[in-house]
């Protein structure tokens, strides 16, 4: 009786430990796609963006979003993986770009403040092992982190940082200088061009979901 006990107290112990990680891994998956809170996505046609794969709209999509009848907010917003180098150190990161005051942004700053200025702030999630005050390098410019966010991390464990979406374009339209040095010798101005991953809107409780993705 006691060694069944004991067995059935080692098995219930592994069904716990199983269901754990399976929703710890659940909720870390979902973390970045849960926080805007959005009612409804617009992607890129034919593709399972913006997270599955890439998915790139025009940024004035936002406004034809925005006016259907139903959408109380919309607002673009950005994703792109970046390396970078912090107190002598590596860090991947997940930026995320968004326009202030609209959909897309951190939905509670743990630590800090969040972003006032319209370039060259960050808010980072704490598993990035930034405090507020610090200076990070995204691209060619100095970012300055204003505030700290919780659990914001993407599907391969990279935590996020938020910056303007102005500023993610910028970074990822931006060439290297040698590459540049080439495109101006060429005279192309540019090889890359400015889109966004993604827009989310923000629904009224009215609102028909099926009509407003249908019309869109």
């Amino acid at each position: 009786f006691i060694l069944t006990c004991f067995g059935l107290g080692l098995l219930m112990t592994v069904v716990f430990a199983m269901m754990g990680i399976y929703n710890g891994l659940v909720v870390e998956a979902l973390a970045v796609a849960r926080a805007p809170a959005a009612g409804l996505w617009v992607v890129e046609a034919g593709t399972k963006g913006p997270f599955a794969e890439a998915s790139n709209i025009p940024p004035d999509t936002r406004d034809a979003v925005a006016r259907l009848p139903g959408v109380a907010e919309a607002g673009a917003v950005n994703y792109q993986n970046v390396e970078t180098g912090h107190a002598g150190r590596s860090l991947r990161l997940y930026v995320i770009g968004y326009e202030r005051g609209r959909p897309g942004g951190p939905s509670r700053i743990a630590e800090g403040r969040a972003l006032d200025a319209s370039h060259f702030e960050l808010v980072a999630d704490r598993k990035t092992g930034l405090k507020v005050g610090d200076r990070l390098q995204l691209g060619r410019n100095r970012f300055t982190v204003t505030g700290l966010v919780d659990g914001v991390i993407n599907s391969g464990g990279d935590p996020a940082v938020y910056i303007t979406l102005a500023d993610a374009m910028s970074l990822q339209t931006e060439l290297a200088p040698p590459a540049e040095r080439v495109q101006a010798a060429r005279g192309a101005t540019s090889v890359k061009s400015a889109s966004v991953a993604a827009v989310i809107a923000s629904l009224q409780p009215d609102a028909d979901v099926q009509f407003l993705a249908a019309t869109i």
